[in-house]
């Protein structure tokens, strides 16, 4: 038998016996403490966003100007996002809203655009973009022939 004492004036020793159902009772308390630590670590963690998220925000057509379209697209990049090279038909603006992208453009030097810089990419711009730790979020403007696909990827 086991004696628990405390220090404390006017305890008297108190008998505890060990069973097996108090191991585990204790061994399911600990399990459970053990389970719950990633939560209790990070209590407020956000998400990471992993991939790439777009939105379509207008798909219209423009008026008085025959077979054109307009296309407006909020546009989230995570941190470390490397885009594929590629080209629109049309042309493409985007403003950064916030983080930074870095533009780069076949034949040209990189540009890095920050929030509140907006950048002109013209038709059949061969072009790739990465951002780096705090990633991006964009609008893009695209203005091209109705009913041609947004982009095509090149090696």
């Amino acid at each position: 038998m086991l004696v628990a004492t405390s220090k404390a004036r006017g305890c008297m020793p108190m008998p505890v016996k060990k069973t097996a159902s108090h191991f585990f009772f204790i061994a399911m308390l600990s399990a459970l403490f053990c389970a719950s630590l990633p939560a209790l670590a990070q209590p407020d963690a956000t998400p990471v966003q992993t991939a790439v998220a777009a939105e379509t925000l207008l798909r219209e057509a423009i008026e008085g100007v025959p077979d054109k379209e307009v296309i407006v697209s909020r546009v989230s990049f995570p941190a470390h996002t490397q885009l594929p090279w590629h080209w629109h038909p049309g042309e493409e603006i985007f403003y950064v809203i916030e983080g930074a992208v870095t533009l780069a453009r076949r034949g040209l030097p990189d540009t890095v655009a920050r929030a509140g810089d907006v950048q002109k990419i013209g038709p059949k711009t061969i072009h790739a973009g990465h951002t780096g730790e705090e990633g991006a979020e964009l609008v893009i403007f695209r203005v091209h022939k109705s009913g041609e696909p947004e982009r095509y990827l090149v090696d």
